[in-house]
């Protein structure tokens, strides 16, 4: 189903790594009653599952898209800490996995390049997420919000309200080594700064689905703001734009 069929209450969050859109995301889904979904996730889940089975994703990028196709991916919403859990298949039937303690870790960073670079692991997940937020609108919640690169150009370019978040390098260096660092995970800081950065210019500068800010999307510099601040101005951005459309 394509994205003009969706309810409008879907608010897309793009940006770079480090900017802070997760956290304001799941922030600003609990405020308003929302679903969040970390479309992140999907990608990290097929990195996961590509580099269990052993294959090599830049050598053999048609397995790769493979194991995206044949992915059972949830969202599950039910844990009493209103902590967003990842649950995986390798193909539907399988044994399903709580993978949400594995698919954010450095390590698997590393693998992701040869994964969100495929076109043809793009294209199916993209469909798993237009699947994925209609999940949800129909049994859920009443509006969902999702983050990543190109929800607001690409996945749901009708999406009610967009926003584009950002942060300086050097501060969304700070914030991942922070997260790094309380999930007991070692890191070289000048090595991760370096990684950001390549990652932005990949993302960036890929043909399909490039990181970019929409032409209708509300621009927010994080860089000097708190996560409550975030929060303060993406909820004004949401119940103003409610209001005008009568929502």
């Amino acid at each position: 189903m394509g994205a003009s069929k969706i309810r409008p209450l879907i608010v897309a969050i793009d940006g770079p790594a480090g900017s802070g859109k997760s956290t304001a995301a799941q922030m600003l889904a609990e405020a308003e009653g929302f679903a969040h979904i970390n479309t992140g996730a999907m990608y990290r889940a097929v990195a996961y599952l590509v580099v269990e089975g052993g294959i090599d994703a830049e050598a053999h990028p048609d397995r790769a898209a493979r194991v995206a196709e044949e992915m059972a991916f949830e969202y599950d919403f039910t844990s009493p800490q209103s902590i967003q859990r990842f649950v995986v298949a390798s193909r539907p039937g399988a044994r399903k996995r709580d993978l949400t303690g594995e698919l954010f870790t450095a390590a698997l960073t590393q693998k992701l390049k040869p994964i969100v670079n495929n076109d043809a692991v793009r294209s199916v997940l993209v469909k798993k997420m237009r699947a994925a937020a209609l999940e949800v609108l129909s049994h859920h919640a009443p509006g969902v919000v999702l983050e990543g690169r190109d929800i607001g150009t690409v996945v749901f370019p009708d999406a009610f309200i967009k926003f584009f978040i950002q942060a300086d390098l050097e501060e969304r260096t700070r914030r991942r080594a922070t997260e790094l660092h309380a999930r007991g995970e070692t890191y070289d800081l000048e090595g991760l700064r370096k990684q950001i950065e390549f990652r932005d210019h990949v993302d960036a500068s890929r043909a399909i689905g490039p990181m970019k800010k929409a032409d209708d999307a509300i621009e927010l510099d994080t860089t000097f703001l708190s996560p409550q601040q975030t929060l303060e101005r993406l909820v004004a951005e949401v119940r103003k734009r409610r209001s005008e459309l009568g929502l």
